[in-house]
């Protein structure tokens, strides 16, 4: 199902299945920020990474001495319906939580929450995890909005750059086919840009582990194209698409794919976050259009 929240100055379009952000609109320019989803490339737009980021080593975990296994990349709620938690003039709020189906491949109880909220021409996201079981709770939490870079005339996807808040060391986690190589990384700029290019994600996604910056600019000069994007509290960020399509993913993570020489032990997996008993864990992120 789909909604819209609009005031007048941006119009957001979700989709109930997995409370997925699908358009965000600028009124006053008729502009789209959203990659359109063409499935030639990748048919998602901005999926919520949950409750693993990335891929499992072999499709497998252990927890507890036992093996669950999950196929699919990013863990399993980009995949299912969300009910609508509440909804005003300029929110909406999903929830997904625990059930049969989930408890046979994660054997945790919870409800994940995302709300969005429009504040004028900015869209806040905010996540909320609670661990509602009587043990702690192991997961990770990821975002992945895929934001459109339109080729007009005149206008090329390497004028497009993505400039960091801070200066960066500018090295990158590098994958070994679906999985982190644990021997190197890689450096791929220098300070506070990264230029996109054709190629720049011919090896798949860049991954900044513990980044000095919580905040970044997708800029293109030629058309005034300005977003800026703010992800506090994640200890990575990624950028990624699929080369020779029209948009780059933004991505922060509180958690990674597991590493080539991972243990497959849920409680050693690197960049997992637990919760206690009853806690709850609350990360935000905001996407403003200048």
């Amino acid at each position: 199902m789909e909604l819209k929240i609009n005031n007048g100055l941006l119009e957001v379009r979700l989709e109930s299945f997995g409370a997925e952000l699908v358009g965000l609109r600028d009124l006053e320019n008729d502009r789209e920020y959203m990659w359109q989803k063409d499935p030639k490339f990748w048919a998602k737009c901005s999926p919520i990474l949950f409750p693993f980021v990335g891929a499992l080593k072999d499709n497998r975990y252990l927890y507890e001495g036992k093996e669950y296994n999950i196929t699919t990349r990013h863990g399993f709620a980009r995949d299912n319906e969300f009910k609508i938690n509440s909804q005003t003039e300029n929110s909406i709020e999903f929830l997904f939580e625990s059930n049969e189906g989930t408890k046979k491949v994660y054997p945790f109880d919870f409800k994940l929450y995302l709300k969005y909220i429009l504040e004028g021409k900015k869209l806040r996201l905010e996540y909320r995890v609670e661990n509602l079981g009587d043990k702690k709770m192991y997961f990770s939490l990821g975002a992945h909005p895929a934001f459109a870079t339109p080729l007009t005339s005149g206008i090329e996807y390497s004028d497009y750059y993505i400039e960091f808040e801070k200066e960066e060391s500018g090295e990158v986690n590098i994958l070994n086919g679906l999985y982190v190589n644990s021997q190197v990384k890689e450096k791929a700029f220098d300070g506070k840009k990264i230029v996109l290019n054709r190629d720049i994600f011919s090896k798949d996604a860049l991954i900044i582990e513990n980044p000095n910056s919580s905040e970044i600019m997708l800029k293109n000069d030629k058309n005034n194209y300005k977003v800026k994007f703010t992800y506090e509290g994640f200890k990575y960020i990624a950028f990624w698409n699929v080369p020779g399509a029209e948009y780059v993913c933004l991505e922060p993570w509180c958690g990674i794919t597991d590493y080539d020489n991972c243990t497959g032990n849920i409680e050693d997996k690197k960049g997992i976050e637990t919760l206690e008993v009853g806690e709850k864990f609350i990360r935000n992120i905001d996407i403003e259009i200048l």
